[in-house]
């Protein structure tokens, strides 16, 4: 028996992750995900408490998101493998798989972008 193969989950961590810095100025940033050709991305900023989960339905072949979190605890969870996020924290996985997100503290919020190949 062949175990089902795992969906593609890229995680990184506050402070992690390549950085490009500036010679003029206290700057730094990091390229988390570059924009793929022909891609179609939406970008909205969730605001949640902790409650019920928030349950996702399969998107569109080939959909995938980026979760940046701001502040606050969320756990995310795809085809069954749960992901804990804190501050700064950023994880994409296929928004074409079932997916859910449960804010575990109070005041959580985080940006989501929606890409569609």
């Amino acid at each position: 028996m062949l175990d089902p193969p795992r969906p593609a989950v890229t995680v990184i961590r506050a402070g992690e992750g390549p950085r490009l810095a500036s010679g003029s100025a206290d700057y730094a940033a990091a390229l988390l995900a570059p924009s793929p050709p022909n891609a179609r991305r939406d970008i909205y900023l969730i605001t949640a408490e902790p409650g019920a989960v928030k349950h996702s339905e399969p998107h569109a072949p080939g959909t995938v998101e980026h979760i940046i979190l701001s502040a606050g605890r969320a756990r995310n969870t795809v085809a069954g493998n749960a992901t804990e996020l804190g501050p700064g924290d950023y994880m994409s996985y296929p928004g074409d798989q079932a997916h859910d997100f449960e804010t575990l503290e109070q005041g959580t919020f985080a940006v989501f972008v929606v890409e569609t190949r």
